[in-house]
């Protein structure tokens, strides 16, 4: 498929590689969403290679589990797939798909709480591979966050890392999890808040000096 903007082309992957968001996007989206619709097996195909790894960091980073966020983009695509032509109207398709995902990574906290309140799981180690290359202080502030949010409210952790995380806007959260734009900035102001606390029981000397940068990556993957 190809993408008009500002007078430069661009393939369907490209476009969206190259960051072409905003008003422009829309656009774009709606021709995808059309073929989406059809079952076009091309774009379908574009769209996992363009979001498979933005929307696996995403669920990984909220379920703390690398397997089990790979089997959640797996159900989320699949979901995609199967729900999409039943759909109408204007699509805002990135919010609608991590709908779908944040929606899987939620029921799956919410059912690995349970186990662990009736005693079925015990607790789990952190996730090794959290613990990403680079200097030593880097690393625990990475392990440190992930603590602190996994410790949250898994909807305000959710909040937090789409916001910082993958850079959605609170009019896109607000899609995503059906609430006013409103709503999520009140919700994403005392997340962060509460995240400082969380953060700052496990390490005061850094609390003041952790940023939103640790909580994730762009929505692109960079």
């Amino acid at each position: 498929m190809i993408y008009t903007s500002e007078g430069r082309t661009y393939t369907y992957g490209k476009a969206y590689r190259k960051g072409r968001w905003g008003k422009a996007d829309m656009v774009m989206d709606d021709q995808v969403v059309e073929l989406l619709r059809t079952g076009d097996a091309p774009t379908f195909c574009t769209l996992i290679e363009r979001l498979q790894q933005p929307l696996t960091g995403y669920l990984h980073r909220l379920v703390g589990d690398r397997e089990v966020a790979l089997d959640l983009a797996q159900d989320t695509f699949l979901q995609v797939y199967k729900e999409i032509s039943k759909t109408s109207g204007e699509l805002k398709l990135d919010a609608w798909i991590y709908r779908i995902a944040t929606n899987y990574g939620l029921r799956y906290l919410n059912r690995k709480r349970l186990r662990q309140m009736i005693h079925l799981d015990g607790p789990e180690n952190l996730d090794d591979s959290l613990a990403t290359a680079g200097p030593e202080d880097q690393t625990v502030t990475r392990i440190l966050v992930h603590q602190a949010l996994g410790r949250m409210n898994p909807k305000d952790s959710a909040i937090l890392q789409l916001h910082f995380g993958n850079s959605f806007s609170y009019e896109e959260i607000g899609h995503i999890l059906k609430m006013s734009s409103e709503a999520v900035r009140k919700r994403v102001a005392r997340g962060v808040e509460k995240f400082r606390v969380l953060y700052g029981e496990a390490s005061p000397a850094q609390a003041r000096n952790v940023g939103p940068q640790y909580i994730g990556v762009r929505r692109d993957g960079r």
